[in-house]
């Protein structure tokens, strides 16, 4: 009714679920920073030990961390990290995650696309003025036009890829998904145009993820990044004795 939005505007709120936050002092969100130190504390410690086992050169772990934190806490980008109800220092672990593997694992990528990658997409913290949470491809080679989203697991068991992480937008260009399971030590690279040809019924809505429609990677498809642990390294080096 006009007479609740006049209301509304005459205590200052433009909407209807503004002002029911503002009531309800849902706004009001206090954030746990020595909870985020102990985050990221983890992140140093985890990540050290799964770049320990990759065949690339290695980053400070300390130094990546340190960099994203500071410039999300000093650019305020902490109130973007909202996810369906979990606490921000939660989404905020769970970004870092996905930032880092993204970040360390870029030249692994490079190396098996035969590409030159640079930063995509408006969650870039190079760019903390314009820092957005979005589904943007996190990697893009403009000249030979592939985008590379990465898609990092922690947990173990299935790995999912969700379909909005589809941009069918982006057909002029050779799309990837990496999927890296941090877990096992393994990942593998898929290609968005042969997933868009899969059929209707491979695609489920997954209660986890709220219901998002979701396909299911076929475990046989993962494989270990870590040379060493691959029938490949023991047949050459048998050969090598």
């Amino acid at each position: 009714m006009t007479e609740d939005r006049d209301y509304r505007k005459a205590l200052g709120f433009a909407s209807a679920s503004a002002i029911k936050d503002y009531m309800s002092a849902k706004d009001l969100k206090l954030i746990n920073w020595d909870l985020i130190q102990l985050y990221n504390s983890r992140l140093i410690e985890s990540f050290i030990k799964i770049q320990s086992t990759m065949p690339t050169d290695h980053l400070s772990i300390e130094k990546i961390v340190t960099d994203a934190y500071f410039t999300i806490r000093n650019n305020n980008l902490l109130a973007q990290f909202n996810n369906h109800g979990r606490s921000i220092e939660s989404v905020y672990y769970n970004w870092m995650q996905g930032y880092i593997t993204a970040t360390i694992f870029k030249s692994f990528i490079e190396e098996q696309l035969n590409c030159k990658l640079t930063q995509n997409g408006a969650d870039d913290l190079n760019k903390p003025q314009i820092f957005a949470k979005k589904s943007d491809p996190d990697f893009i080679d403009a000249n030979k036009k592939i985008f590379v989203e990465v898609q990092a697991g922690f947990k173990g068991g299935k790995i999912d890829i969700k379909r909005s992480k589809i941009k069918t937008t982006l057909s002029d260009y050779d799309y990837y998904i990496m999927c890296i399971d941090c877990f096992n030590g393994k990942y593998c690279i898929l290609s968005v145009k042969e997933l868009l040809t899969l059929p209707e019924s491979v695609w489920y809505k997954n209660p986890q993820w709220e219901n998002a429609l979701c396909y299911t990677i076929d475990e046989s498809k993962m494989k270990p990044w870590v040379r060493r642990y691959t029938l490949e390294y023991f047949y050459t080096e048998c050969n090598n004795v």
